[in-house]
């Protein structure tokens, strides 16, 4: 199975490549004085807002650096976009080399085990599963308050 290594701080992440539409470098994002610290902004796409998680909020309740070179990884679920400290490539792991998670360690439910990189076991994340429906609805809201701030423009 083939997975996007991606890095916070402090920890790496590992996306299925199924789940990864596209990666692109940090462009400018819409940023409305309201959202939640782990909302780093919208990203503008031709016809739609596109949510972009802080990931490094999420996970280590630390912001992801400002840098012009963080890379958002555009996911095909839910209409979200993750923002990363770096993209370290991608690896391929045989589904018998994953190790299961404990409960406890699994990022509230988010992360479905782990895989061997180099000489540590990084948590695969399943970007479907990252927000609650409550955050979901959340986000539908704050897309129209961008759409409709940026049709005044």
């Amino acid at each position: 199975m083939k997975f996007l290594l991606a890095r916070l701080q402090a920890r790496r992440l590992a996306l299925p490549l199924a789940s990864v539409a596209r990666v692109i470098l940090r462009p400018r994002l819409q940023v409305l004085p309201d959202l939640p610290p782990w909302l780093a902004g919208f990203l503008q796409l031709p016809g739609r807002s596109l949510p972009v998680l802080d990931v490094g909020e999420w996970f280590e309740g630390r912001r992801c650096p400002w840098d012009l070179y963080n890379p958002i990884v555009l996911t095909h679920e839910d209409n979200l976009a993750l923002l990363f400290t770096a993209v370290d490539g991608l690896m391929e792991v045989d589904p018998v080399d994953f190790r299961p998670l404990d409960p406890k360690d699994s990022f509230q439910g988010v992360a479905a085990a782990l895989v061997p990189w180099s000489d540590a076991w990084v948590p695969i994340v399943v970007p479907k599963l990252l927000l609650l429906a409550q955050e979901q609805r959340k986000l539908v809201h704050w897309q129209q308050r961008v759409q409709q701030r940026l049709e005044r423009l």
